[in-house]
């Protein structure tokens, strides 16, 4: 029993360091991201904005099933990501 548990313990500890690595690879994606959309300025960081937002929506009426609550939730973080980046933007003119 004793073992049982020191098992279940070791494979929790193992899932919290993946997550952790997950999101600090996610983490430095996001950042890398805006980094970029600020290099592009407004009119490259606007016409990126739009072909993600027409990629999403050709993915979504695509014959392949794609789940629409897994749209939603890469819509939701790719807007969070682009505002992010706007308010950085509107931030440094200021």
């Amino acid at each position: 029993m004793k073992q049982l548990v020191i098992d279940i313990l070791m494979k929790l500890a193992k899932m919290d360091v993946d997550n952790k690595e997950l999101t600090a690879q996610v983490e430095a994606q996001s950042l890398l991201i805006a980094a970029l959309l600020l290099t592009a300025g407004k009119e490259g960081s606007n016409n990126i904005s739009q072909n993600i937002q027409n990629a999403v929506q050709m993915a979504t009426e695509s014959p392949a099933s794609f789940l629409q609550s897994d749209v939603d939730l890469l819509l939701t973080h790719v807007n969070r990501l682009l505002a992010v980046t706007r308010h950085v933007d509107e931030k440094s003119e200021a």
